[in-house]
């Protein structure tokens, strides 16, 4: 499991509040780190964050330069 918090909560795609149990697809850059078994991540920025039923596609992301680091 990945655990993030957003410094904005709002939908790229609709620009609509992200709510508490809402599935919501957001796409990180960070580096796979050495481990044991399973393959670990380390993130520092959302690039893109939206509700899932929003989601038309990889092509559609523009890079939101507000996007803030993950604490």
């Amino acid at each position: 499991m990945m655990e993030a918090k957003l410094g904005v909560t709002t939908c790229d795609k609709c620009d609509e509040p992200m709510k508490e149990g809402q599935p919501v697809l957001v796409i990180s850059e960070g580096d796979v780190t050495p481990s044991n078994e399973d393959l670990k991540f380390e993130g520092a920025t959302v690039r893109y964050a939206c509700h899932r039923s929003c989601w038309d596609g990889a092509a559609e992301i523009e890079i939101n330069p507000c996007r803030r680091k993950i604490w």
